[in-house]
C-alpha cells in the first residue's frame, strides 16, 4: 500500500498543480496574447507549469539516491517469477540495450522536429513544455515505483550478464520500465498536441500509430536486452499512455474559436484568457 500511495502521490501533485490552472485566478500566462488563434496548442502559466517541471525533475531523479542492491544478487531463482515473466528471465543482450536507448532518443526528438516545422520556434517551445511535462511525470511515477519495488532485472536470473553488472544498484530497478513509460507519454502527448493543432485532420491517427509503434519498439528492446520483464513494459505503457492523455488535457488552449449567431448575424468569435 505504501508503494502505491507513493506513486499516486506523484501523479496527484502533478494533476493538482496543472488542473489548478483551470481556475485562472491571478495567474500569469507565459504567452498572454498569441498572434495566431490556433497557435500554440496549449496555454502555459508560470505559477503552475514551472513548479510542475521542478517537482518532476526531483522525483525523476529519485533513483540516483538508491544504494541497495537487488535482494537476491548476484543470482536470482526463476521459481520466484510468474510464468509470463519467465519468458525474459536470464536474458542479456547489450545490443538491444543500445537499440532501446536510440529508440527513446528518436521518440523524444521527433516531436521537437515536428513542432518546429509546424509552428515555428516560440510556439514549438511552448508546446514542447507540455510534452516535456508528460515525459517528466511518466519518469517520476515510474522512478518512484521502481525505487519502492526494488525488483531485480531479468539478467539477474542467469549467468550471462557480467558479475559486476549483476551486483550494481541498477540491477534492482526493473519494475516499471521508465524507458517505456516515457516513450508512450511522449508519443501520446504528441498525438494530443497534433489533434489540437489540426482538429479537422484525420492524419492524427497516423501520428498515434507511428508514435505507439516506436514506443512499442523501445519496450520490446528493453525486454530482449534483459533489462525488463513483460509486466514491467506493460505497466510502463499503461502509465505512459495515461499521463500522455492527462497532462495535455489539463492544459487549456490560449484561445478558442466558437460559433456565434444572432438575429442579424452569424460567425466565429475568438475567446481566451489573457
Amino acid at each position: 500500500m505504501k508503494r502505491a500511495a507513493a506513486t499516486l502521490s506523484v501523479s496527484a501533485m502533478f494533476a493538482l498543480a496543472l488542473s489548478a490552472a483551470g481556475a485562472r485566478a491571478e495567474v500569469t500566462p507565459i504567452e498572454p496574447s498569441p498572434r495566431d488563434p490556433s497557435r500554440p496548442a496549449f496555454q502555459l502559466y508560470a505559477e503552475f507549469d514551472l513548479p510542475a517541471l521542478g517537482i518532476g525533475v526531483v522525483f525523476a531523479g529519485a533513483r540516483l539516491v538508491r544504494t541497495q542492491k537487488a535482494w537476491c544478487a548476484p543470482r536470482c531463482d526463476e521459481k520466484d517469477l510468474n510464468a509470463f515473466d519467465r519468458l525474459t528471465a536470464g536474458r542479456w543482450d547489450p545490443a538491444w540495450t543500445n537499440v532501446s536507448n536510440i529508440g527513446i532518443a528518436a521518440v523524444i526528438a521527433a516531436p521537437a522536429i515536428y513542432l518546429l516545422a509546424d509552428e515555428g520556434p516560440l510556439n514549438a517551445l511552448n508546446d514542447a513544455v507540455v510534452i516535456g511535462e508528460a515525459a517528466l511525470l511518466a519518469s517520476a511515477t515510474s522512478t518512484i515505483m521502481t525505487v519502492a519495488a526494488g525488483r531485480p532485472r531479468p539478467f539477474l536470473y542467469g549467468d550471462k550478464a557480467p558479475l559486476e553488472d549483476r551486483n550494481t544498484v541498477d540491477a534492482s530497478m526493473s519494475f516499471i520500465s521508465s524507458h517505456t513509460a516515457i516513450s508512450f507519454a511522449v508519443a501520446t502527448s504528441t498525438w494530443m498536441t497534433y489533434r489540437r493543432l489540426h482538429p479537422r485532420s484525420r492524419a492524427h491517427w497516423l501520428v498515434l500509430a507511428v508514435g505507439d509503434a516506436a514506443a512499442t519498439l523501445v519496450g520490446t528492446a528493453r525486454m530482449l536486452a534483459g533489462r525488463h520483464f513483460p509486466t514491467d513494459v506493460l505497466s510502463g505503457a499503461i502509465v505512459g499512455t495515461s499521463v500522455g492523455v492527462m497532462v495535455p488535457a489539463l492544459h487549456g488552449a490560449p484561445v478558442q474559436v466558437v460559433p456565434t449567431a444572432g438575429k442579424d448575424h452569424a460567425g466565429l468569435a475568438v475567446t481566451g484568457f489573457f
